[in-house]
């Protein structure tokens, strides 16, 4: 008896701790998609561009695409609602925090000339048939 108890028990743990990191993988696909951003007092070239989230072999990844590019995105953390990053535009490194609110994302871009409000929407893809 104390054998199947202790055989349960073990299954259990097992089961709780699978289930636990299920939901922390599913909790953050609601950020996967295009996101069209916009930082009015960014440099000309920077001030708009994408936020393109994508999940590769399970791991949520982020690229910027921009008119003449991509950016690499590095320290991604997505907890919740909030997200963080950092990323290196001419030799400077880049940290940005925002908060999803409703279907955007708004949040601060913290540049070597100070922070910069940046704002983002989903990009709304239509399916044709």
């Amino acid at each position: 008896m104390k054998k199947q108890f202790l055989t349960l028990m073990i299954l259990a743990i097992i089961l709780l701790s699978s289930v636990s990191q299920i939901q922390a993988e599913v909790k953050n696909k609601h950020i996967l998609g295009e996101w069209l951003y916009e930082v009015t007092e960014a440099p000309y070239g920077y001030e708009k561009g994408s936020l393109i989230f994508s999940e590769t072999d399970g791991q949520i990844t982020c690229v910027i695409k921009l008119e003449a590019g991509e950016l690499a995105v590095s320290n991604l953390n997505i907890e919740k609602e909030v997200v963080k990053f950092s990323t290196m535009v001419d030799g400077s490194e880049i940290n940005v925090e925002l908060k999803l609110e409703k279907d955007m994302l708004v949040g601060k871009v913290d540049t070597p000339e100070g922070l910069k409000t940046l704002t983002a929407l989903r990009k709304i893809t239509i399916l044709k048939e």
